[in-house]
């Protein structure tokens, strides 16, 4: 699945992010998204999920 999609995320999905504080290393992270925080349909850097 492509993460620089907004319409591949959905609310309550199981996915692998980068925090913040793991940027440099690109250490994934998994969680399930309770909101999408990107407004576009599409970013090059993925989309921001809380």
């Amino acid at each position: 699945m492509n993460g620089q999609e907004r319409k591949n995320i959905q609310s309550g999905k199981r996915v692998a992010i980068v925090l913040k504080e793991d940027q440099q290393t690109g250490k994934l992270t998994e969680g399930i998204v309770r909101d999408i925080l990107t407004k576009s349909p599409n970013h090059p850097h993925g989309i921001k999920v809380r």
